[in-house]
Order: structure tokens, then C-alpha cells, then sequence
């Protein structure tokens, strides 16, 4: 049964598996736009009070930034937990880094929902409809290049097992973190000498200042003045730092 429909959004309420399904028709531009159809949604929840919340998001294409998402738990999330719910499913957009923001909204903000993400609606209406979501069984990963486009952008195409759908996105979005560590970092990382790399890829194992000193046969005072250098130069302040250049650079 319709409920709701607007030139954005559609929200069913379907009583049999007693669930909210929202289909966005078309993407919101702005956050404005975004806040009035989540408001109209809550107020449909309060109504109806479904267990679950099914939300299609394949034409859904603005990403969340921490204000929008801070604003959606204080005005959707928690309010509908109140009226009733219970689960809550996404099937992914078409944008994968829109969702990945979606993604990682809940996680960053400590949301009050745990929702699951689908590849297909039919895996997130049996999630919804069962007690346990159906184990992951292959996780296969097939990489194919499938040519140029008309603009010379390269075409790859990623297969993977739909019911793992939530980590490919995560390895998408890690990928581009990496990248983006890398075009930031890169003129400090030339900087370092071919020793102070081996330095660093030794400490990045967790080993302390004597013991990578016997293992590079050097004293401790020479050890601490190349530490002190490749400190100065990647501006590094942590272990993490260390572990991340080490990575991102394939030093391992």
C-alpha cells in the first residue's frame, strides 16, 4: 500500500512483512531537499509503526557528510527506533561512493541502527522476512578489463559475490583512501634515504629501538638520530603512521 509519494521518493507499507520499502524516484540535489523527505518519512513512521525499513537507493546520489548524518539520527534514526523499528536494509545505489558515505555515516556516528546492505532487493527482503541473513559461501574476487569508453576512460569490472557486497564497497573506499594518502605524502616520502626506509619498514613491525638496532648492526644513538630524521620528514607521530606509509608505498 502506497503511503506516501512525491517527485523524489515513494514509501510502501507493506503489511504482510509489516515494513516501510522507500524507493527514491529520483536523488535530492541539496541536504534541504534531503531533511523535508526524511521528515515526511518519520511522521509516516510514527503512523504506522513498521518493524522494518527497506530503503532502495539506486538512484539515490548525494553523499552524507557528518552534519547531514548528525541531523538524521537526532531527526529519523532515533525517533523511529522509538516507533518501532527494528531492522533496517539498503540496496546499493548505483553511486558505490555515495554509499560508501552512507556507510560509513553509521559507523563513524555510533548510530542507533546496525543496518545491513544488499546487492539485490530480494537478498535485503530476506534478510528482513528471516531470522539470520544467509552465510557468505565464496568470496571470489574476478577483475575484468572490458575496454575503453568513448571519452578514453578505462572499463573494469569488479565480480564478486552479492552477498558480500558491504566489504567490496569497504575495499573500494580503502583503495581510495590509500590513493589519496599517497598523493598527499609522496614528495615527503622521497625525501627519505634508502636506510631510513628500511628503518621505517622494521619499526612498522613493532620491534623496539634496541632490537632494530641489532638487527641493522648499528648502535642505538645512530639508530635514534635516522629515526629522529624520518620523523621530521613524514611528520610522524604514531605507529599508525608508520604502518600506513609502510603500506601504501608496498614497502612491506
Amino acid at each position: 500500500m502506497k503511503v506516501y509519494e512525491s517527485d523524489l521518493l515513494t514509501i510502501d507499507f507493506e503489511k504482510e512483512t509489516d515494513s516501510f520499502v522507500q524507493f527514491w524516484k529520483k536523488s535530492p540535489e541539496t541536504y534541504c531537499c534531503l531533511k523535508k523527505e526524511f521528515l515526511v518519512f518519520t511522521d509516516f513512521y510514527k503512523e504506522y509503526k513498521p518493524t522494518n525499513a527497506l530503503w532502495v537507493q539506486q538512484n539515490f546520489c548525494l553523499p552524507l557528510n557528518a552534519d547531514i548524518y548528525n541531523w538524521i539520527e537526532e531527526h529519523v534514526n532515533i525517533p523511529c527506533v522509538e516507533y518501532g523499528n527494528r531492522k533496517v536494509a539498503f540496496v546499493v545505489g548505483k553511486d558505490v561512493l555515495v554509499h560508501l558515505s552512507i556507510m560509513n555515516s553509521f559507523k563513524e556516528g555510533k548510530s542507533i541502527i546496525s543496518p545491513l546492505h544488499f546487492a539485490t532487493e530480494k537478498e535485503a527482503r530476506t534478510w528482513i522476512t528471516e531470522t539470520k541473513p544467509n552465510p557468505i559461501t565464496n568470496n571470489k574476487i574476478t577483475i575484468l578489463f572490458e575496454g575503453v569508453d568513448e571519452e578514453g576512460n578505462s572499463i573494469i569490472k569488479i565480480k564478486r559475490p552479492s552477498s558480500d557486497i558491504s566489504n567490496t564497497i569497504k575495499s573500494f573506499g580503502a583503495l581510495i583512501e590509500e590513493n589519496s594518502f599517497i598523493k598527499t605524502n609522496i614528495s615527503k616520502f622521497t625525501q627519505l634515504t634508502k636506510r631510513e626506509k628500511e628503518i621505517l619498514v622494521i619499526f612498522s613491525k613493532g620491534m623496539r629501538h634496541q632490537e632494530v638496532a641489532d638487527e641493522l648492526f648499528i648502535s642505538v644513538q645512530t639508530l635514534r638520530k635516522h629515526w629522529k630524521n624520518i620523523k621530521n620528514k613524514l611528520e610522524i607521530k604514531s605507529l599508525v603512521d608508520v604502518i600506513m606509509y609502510v603500506k601504501a608505498f608496498d614497502m612491506e
